[in-house]
């Protein structure tokens, strides 16, 4: 009898119980040369007989199996790792059925494995990948031009490279090609699990210098793909309170809660708040990688570290567990983009360099995105830009309680304890109409004088549940005015004179699309049918589809740019938004719900929304336009 067992990864105690078994029962071991754990063959009885593969041929091979066969004995084919992956076994097994000889097999774990055991991966994150390709370069043995290292990329899947590593160079050149950025993830693992296991994280750009840098030429496995980050990722839906299994019931009530208005609030969308972190110094950088640790909980904060030091990147180079901050080497050009895309963002350092860095690329004071400054003792944190629209004073305030800080905050209703308007305007969803009426509104508020306040009938929230209405200092007037009110709150403008008139976002875009949907044509999709409604841009609240679109960079890119707030639900609670709406059973088969775009807009308007456009397809894409039941309050003010 022959049992083919795998060693596993390289630690003598990462073979199965019943490989070790087996072993111990053997009369005659053939081990697969320096790929094999040699303590391993500490556990043979005496007597046993051992041959290295690493100098036999396939025919020699055969020969011992035969000989300890012909005399009774059993023999063990110790091969490394998982015989089944690249372990040549299928040959062998095809040769001992013509010989008549019995044989099984005993499983292993495979390199890729203990790689990710010793970098505390996991391959498979919701909403990165959901696949793990198991590859090889082209060497002695051919590999088929299907599964070619280019084809394979184009999927983005996370990826185990092996038998590549004296390759690097080329096989850098052939990702890049396939699809995969530059900047992504990966790592080399040398003999993952041995004692002198090395491993060191890089991105696909940079894997042919960390090789050459640390001399790894064999026996290492080269790892990319987004997971290998563990960040951005979706929780699995399988620990959800809304998720049913056979062992537990969904708790039906939490998705309601989570998602639709709390009594005496305005609905307020869960969109993850996306920071930039930048530092100089490497106490700087150590501050950053701090702040990251604290906010890797439930935080609702999207983090990405970066440096404007060579040599502090250089250093965080290979660190595990955490993400390393990415070296910019221009900082306006840095701060550019990150105002583009509507990043709040924090500079750990001196207010010089954050102000030089971002003044030329300020727009407009409703749009920019916050400007945040910390010292890098983290003693104090100032929001510089976008206090108010941007929530950088909130954001101020939240950092500098997790980090122990003090917040300095500036604005001077803030300082004052004042009624803020453009505060009351953002946390209600409101568009300014007219921002020069924030000065004036601010103003009269700083003088100690009472504000007039105006809102549409059955919008006044505090009011319908008959609760106190208005701060101090704040008089409500009944809708229409009759005279000039500071603030008016409506859809429509009529004769009323105000000083600023605030427009409620009350439209919800639902939308669905195909994998890899340039940004151009959903905007293109979006514009079209937004001209057709009749409906502005500034009126939407904001873009809802379902969990599986939150990274689609087509999407994401095009709600950065119009400062639309992005939600997704999962299927689960699409499932729960009630109404009629137009089925597909291919959209179900692909996604786990009948219709995303319709479901998706009225689950994010909750009670008292109804659809003004339903569903619309065009070139893989669909759209349904919902109008919510909008309402204001003053809770919190």
């Amino acid at each position: 009898m022959v049992y083919f067992v795998g060693a596993g990864t390289g630690a003598a105690d990462l073979i199965t119980v019943r490989g070790e078994r087996l072993l111990r029962q053997a009369d005659v071991v053939i081990y697969a040369g320096s790929l094999v754990n040699p303590q391993l063959l500490a556990l043979v009885k005496e007597g046993c007989g051992i041959y290295n593969s690493a100098t036999l041929t396939l025919e020699e091979v055969l020969e011992i199996m035969k000989n300890a066969e012909a005399q009774g004995r059993t023999t063990v084919r110790l091969h490394s790792g998982e015989p089944s992956i690249y372990g040549a076994v299928r040959e062998q097994m095809d040769e001992l059925e013509q010989l008549g000889i019995s044989y099984e097999s005993c499983p292993g774990v495979t390199a890729c494995f203990g790689a990710a055991a010793s970098l505390n991966l996991e391959y498979t994150l919701p909403g990165i990948s959901q696949s793990l390709i198991i590859t090889r370069m082209e060497g002695k043995t051919e590999v088929p031009q299907e599964e070619s290292i280019e084809r394979l990329a184009a999927h983005q899947a996370s990826m185990a490279i092996y038998l590549s590593a004296g390759m690097i160079k080329e096989l850098r050149e052939r990702l890049i090609i396939g699809g995969y950025p530059e900047k992504t993830p990966a790592a080399l693992v040398y003999k993952a699990t041995w004692p002198e296991e090395e491993s060191y994280l890089c991105t696909i750009g940079t894997l042919y210098d960390t090789a050459q840098k640390h001399g790894i030429t064999k026996t290492a496995l080269i790892l990319v793909g987004e997971a290998i980050a563990h960040c951005h990722y979706q929780k699995s839906r399988l620990y959800a309170p809304d998720f049913s299994t056979g062992f537990r019931q969904a708790k039906r009530e939490s998705i309601d809660t989570n998602n639709f208005p709390q009594k005496g609030q305005a609905h307020k969308p869960k969109e993850r708040q996306r920071l930039s972190v930048i530092s100089f110094t490497e106490n700087g950088s150590s501050l950053s990688l701090h702040l990251a640790r604290k906010l890797s909980g439930e935080t609702g904060i999207e983090i990405t570290l970066y440096t404007g030091s060579a040599a502090c990147a250089k250093m965080q180079e290979g660190m595990e567990k955490t993400q390393h901050p990415l070296y910019v080497k221009n900082i306006g050009t840095w701060a550019r983009k990150q105002l583009q895309e509507k990043n709040a963002i924090l500079f750990i350092g001196a207010c010089g360099i954050a102000v030089r860095a971002v003044a030329p690329y300020l727009t407009d004071k409703l749009k920019d995105a916050p400007v945040l400054v910390m010292d890098e003792k983290g003693q104090h944190i100032i929001p510089l830009l976008s206090g108010h629209m941007g929530g950088g004073n909130e954001l101020a305030r939240f950092l500098a309680k997790i980090l122990g800080a003090e917040p300095v905050i500036t604005t001077a209703t803030d300082l004052n304890g004042k009624f803020a308007v453009d505060v009351f305007a953002r946390k209600n969803q409101l568009q300014i109409a007219n921002k020069d009426g924030i000065a004036r509104v601010s103003a009269k508020v700083l003088r100690g004088e009472e504000i007039t306040i105006s809102i549409e009938d059955g919008h006044d929230d505090c009011r319908q549940r008959g609760a106190g209405t208005a701060p101090p200092g704040v008089h409500i007037v009944p809708y229409p005015p009759t005279g000039p009110v500071d603030v008016l709150v409506a859809s429509q403008k009529d004769s009323s004179e105000s000083a600023i008139w605030l427009k409620p976002k009350e439209y919800v875009l639902g939308f669905g699309c195909r994998k890899g949907k340039k940004e151009e044509e959903i905007a293109a999709f979006i514009l079209q049918k937004l001209d057709e409604a009749g409906i502005s841009k500034a009126r939407i609240a904001a873009l809802s589809s379902i969990s599986q679109k939150q990274q689609e960079p087509g999407i994401v890119s095009w709600c950065q740019k119009e400062g639309i707030p992005f939600i997704t639900y999962t299927a689960e609670e699409l499932r729960q938004t009630k109404g009629a709406f137009h089925c597909s059973a291919f959209v179900e088969e692909q996604v786990g719900v009948d219709n995303v775009c319709e479901r998706a807009a009225l689950r994010f308007c909750g009670p008292g929304g109804k659809l003004v456009l339903e569903k619309c397809a065009r070139d893989g894409m669909t759209i349904a336009i919902a109008k919510r039941k909008w309402m204001v309050t003053f809770d919190g003010e």
